[in-house]
């Protein structure tokens, strides 16, 4: 069973995401949620899921700084980010901050479950445009 905590200031997002997945049908489940971090980091210790679901742009708040909240209170948990911000620049600075996926808002759920149940097994998952943006900016010395 794959446990979700997820994070958005929409609510329909929240609504989605747990009506679109089910325990029984496909082992993930969210499991709590919340409209901000600051909530979020209420929330989290009693329920301890296995990844955090962040929507990038959440209100008037900094992604970067959310994400490193986060991330410094709950480092054994993984986040995925899920937003409608689909550029190389944000996929390209989450994941040198250390994101373990980013999806958007509008990926097909088997592309989500993929994801969700690589990540849960501590795999990094980052897409294929992606990784070849990280790449082609690498230098290697001679």
């Amino acid at each position: 069973m794959i446990r979700l905590f997820g994070i958005d200031d929409h609510f329909l997002i929240l609504e989605g995401l747990g009506r679109a997945f089910s325990a029984e049908n496909d082992e993930i489940e969210l499991v709590g949620s919340a409209a901000n971090v600051d909530d979020a980091l209420k929330n989290i210790p009693g329920i301890l899921p296995d990844i955090i679901i962040l929507d990038l742009f959440i209100d008037d708040s900094d992604p970067v700084e959310n994400f490193r909240r986060l991330h410094d209170a709950f480092p054994a948990i993984p986040i995925v980010i899920l937003s409608l911000e689909d550029s190389l620049r944000w996929q390209v600075k989450m994941f040198k901050l250390g994101v373990m996926g980013y999806l958007n808002k509008g990926e097909k759920k088997d592309t989500m479950k993929s994801v969700f149940e690589q990540v849960a097994q501590g795999n990094l998952v980052i897409p294929n445009h992606v990784s070849q943006a990280l790449i082609s900016k690498t230098t290697y010395p001679k």
